[in-house]
């Protein structure tokens, strides 16, 4: 979970109860094998991902469980895999016994893994030897193996002895939708409109919703009309709370202060008058499934859209984009 040189990051955890509460998790399928490095796609995966990790251990033993994080695609894909870290009061002592990206790393001491806000290895005793909770979460930067780049990372730790220590179990997802992230190069319309998904369609919007913040309604015309944010059928759009389009980046239907938005209330809408932007303003992201006009079939195809609340000048704005279907 560490590369060879100094790692800008900032450290935060959650303690295991809040964070199982925050998480909401559910019973984890390990036997089956149905959680792999492959699926791992949100926090709750993260939180799976680790527990049968852990469990892995428990019923396989320390030798095969290091080989089997190594070198097994159940444990290790892309940018998700499992790390093994000793909790130590001697900080530069602390070694990585489970580290797939560097094997070369492990089994001996790192030494001070210092960024802007501390040391690494300190922070990873006081929360698990101080504070002495057993499971949570720790936020901060570090190099993604599939990028080569220092990038925001949530990591699941839990604890665990190994082959007689006291050490920490986790894995981690890197964000791409985070203030300080969001590249133009990763997160654009035309990947989500190649590449759909409902995780790419969330960081799109989220991606979105930070310019809108940062720029307020300027932003408004980019969003509508830069090719980051509208090609081909994807596009980005904007309503008031009352439904009323506030900009939009679909090509039939430029305006500003235009009417009706097509995620609207109206009895013949596609919602049949159900309050859908009731809903998003109540609980702030949702996913909506409707009937829309494909631009750029002309056809009438299934949508699945994310709809996200933002406030620009102290006033509320459901900004969404989403991806056609068929």
């Amino acid at each position: 979970m560490k590369n060879s040189s100094p790692f800008l990051s900032v450290f935060l955890l959650m303690a295991g109860a809040a964070s199982a509460a925050a998480d909401d998790g559910a019973t984890v399928p390990c036997a089956d094998h149905s959680v792999t490095a492959a699926a791992v796609q949100t926090r709750l995966d993260v939180r799976q991902f680790v527990q049968c990790a852990y469990e892995y251990v428990q019923e396989m033993g320390f030798d095969e469980a290091r080989r089997a994080f190594h070198e097994d695609e159940r444990w290790r894909m892309g940018p998700a895999y499992v790390f093994v870290d000793e909790v130590t009061a001697a900080r530069v002592e602390a070694r990585a016994f489970v580290f797939p990206p560097d094997p070369s790393r492990e089994g001996r001491p790192w030494g001070p893994l210092l960024d802007a806000f501390g040391d690494f290895y300190e922070e990873v005793y006081r929360l698990m030897g101080d504070v002495g909770i057993d499971e949570g979460w720790i936020y901060y930067a570090f190099r993604n193996p599939e990028t080569g780049r220092d990038e925001p990372k949530a990591s699941f730790v839990k604890s665990i002895e190994w082959e007689g220590n006291a050490a920490v179990i986790g894995a981690g997802i890197y964000s791409r939708d985070l203030p300080g992230t969001c590249e133009p190069s990763e997160v654009h319309a035309m990947g989500l409109e190649t590449h759909p998904s409902t995780q790419r369609l969330a960081e799109f919007v989220r991606c979105a919703a930070m310019e809108l913040e940062s720029k307020g309604y300027f932003a408004g015309r980019s969003l509508a009309g830069d090719p980051r944010w509208r090609g081909g059928s994807t596009y980005v759009f904007a309503m008031d709370v009352y439904g009323n389009t506030i900009f939009t980046g679909d090509p039939d239907s430029q305006w500003f202060g235009g009417p009706v938005s097509e995620v609207n209330t109206n009895a013949d809408g596609p919602f049949r008058g159900r309050d859908i932007i009731g809903v998003g303003d109540v609980f702030g992201e949702t996913f909506l499934y409707y009937l829309a006009r494909n631009p750029a079939t002309g056809t009438l195809q299934r949508k699945t859209t994310f709809l996200k609340r933002v406030v620009v000048s102290g006033l509320p704005i459901l900004l969404a984009s989403g991806y056609y279907v068929d």
